[in-house]
């Protein structure tokens, strides 16, 4: 595989540039160097969805070459979990050989394309020693965010620095349309359930359109927008910045659409909907049949056991935690506390107790409130994209609500008396 590798870097004119030198001449400080940008496509688990990107600089005379990563972890590392939830994740750089990094992958079934990129020989000696540097300082460990500083946005900056901030002057003017929330939706729609998770905990701040330059936190977007960059060559004249191109593997095994899908919005909402009937129903049923009766309660306690978890989980990110993309979630109407409680009160309320029954009527009902005032900021535009969330949380808080009004005509006093009056 790497004398396919090396063959594909004649092609890409790596090589060539050193062997068009006449025989003797000698080079300036890094004139032998050929920089790639090497672009991995996604893979199947959660966090490879997103793909990954590395800055591959090969010496052409002695054919050896570093490749270098940023965004590394390792879930064995000392209370990793818990440092996640407190958004406090230090990542590290990775430095490799770039032939050896490019076969890995290309093992994994992941897409791998290179960038040949038309530095002067001045900036790229420049970035191999910004990049030396950065991984001499403890392997580059950096805190890391999702969105704002990854392995893309580091392999970006890297590249920006060297070319004296040409790729921010020329990326961050131009507005895409395209928001944080749109990327990651496309990108993990391959897993509903992940999907409606991330989806959830995430507040306006990935709502916002982005500039060129903020999408190229997605490496291939990254590859994409790096092709209409332009830079001065060492005769002070414009050049595109991605002298060649070359795909040594395009896999589609994997596959990320190219843009928000909406079968994922109504798959949630269909599933909120759904929710709600089976509590609707079970409800409608559950008059004289106690066994039908607490199906209920157990379905409704396990609904409200999971929206307090998730509103525990979405009030940890916003309160406690630095995730920023996770600040100021207005799904915290939908899902919280609350819910807790009314787990603890329904077990009194199947049992026909009275001051339980009222309590969860009040707690359900609050939780109701509280839904359809989120609801109506996200459908109405006013604070988040969210609609599917609201969509799912509604109808099951509200049939909860209303299966419980019924559920009270219809259930006897623990003394085996009439129900209570309405």
């Amino acid at each position: 595989m790497r004398a396919g590798l090396f063959a594909v870097l004649v092609l890409a004119g790596g090589v060539a540039e050193a062997a068009q030198r006449p025989a003797g001449a000698r080079s300036e400080p890094g004139g032998d160097l050929a920089v790639y940008l090497v672009t991995f496509g996604p893979g199947p688990l959660t966090w490879e969805r997103f793909g990954h990107n590395a800055i591959w600089i090969r010496d052409t005379l002695t054919g050896t070459g570093t490749a270098y990563d940023f965004g590394r972890f390792d879930f064995r590392q000392e209370r990793f979990y818990l440092r996640f939830a407190q958004g406090h994740m230090d990542y590290w750089m990775g430095q490799a050989d770039g032939v050896a990094l490019m076969e890995a992958y290309l093992r994994l079934g992941r897409s791998v394309r290179l960038q040949e990129l038309a530095l002067p020989a001045a900036q790229r000696i420049g970035l191999q020693r910004a990049l030396d540097a950065a991984y001499a300082r403890n392997r580059g460990l950096y805190r890391y965010d999702y969105y704002l500083d990854n392995c893309s946005t580091r392999v970006r900056d890297a590249l920006d620095a060297a070319t004296g901030g040409a790729l921010r002057a020329q990326l961050d003017t131009a507005w895409t349309g395209a928001t944080y929330r749109d990327h990651t939706r496309r990108s993990l729609d391959n897993n509903l359930f992940v999907y409606g998770l991330v989806d959830a905990a995430l507040g306006p701040f990935v709502d916002r359109a982005l500039t060129r330059w903020e999408e190229a936190f997605l490496p291939e977007l990254l590859r994409t927008h790096l092709a209409g960059v332009t830079v001065t060559d060492a005769a002070g004249a414009p050049v595109p910045l991605v002298r060649t191109e070359v795909t040594l593997s395009e896999v589609e095994r994997h596959p990320v659409a190219s843009a928000p899908r909406t079968w994922p919005l109504v798959a949630i909402t269909l599933a909120g909907v759904l929710l709600a009937a089976l509590l609707l129903g079970l409800a409608q049923a559950g008059a004289g049949r106690p066994l039908v009766r607490n199906a209920f309660y157990l379905v409704a306690g396990g609904w409200a056991l999971a929206a307090g978890l998730a509103g525990a989980l979405i009030g940890w990110l916003w309160g406690f935690s630095d995730h920023l993309a996770a600040h100021q979630n207005v799904n915290v109407l939908h899902f919280n506390l609350l819910s807790l409680a009314l787990v603890a009160v329904l077990p009194g309320a199947a049992r026909g107790r009275r001051p339980r029954m009222r309590a969860a009527l009040w707690l359900a009902a609050l939780l109701v409130a509280g839904s359809l005032i989120g609801a109506l900021l996200v459908w109405g535009g006013l604070k988040q994209e969210g609609g599917e969330i609201a969509g799912f949380a509604l109808p099951a808080h509200a049939a909860v609500l209303v299966g419980l009004l019924v559920l009270r005509a219809t259930t006897p006093s623990p003394s085996g008396g009439p129900p209570p009056p309405r």
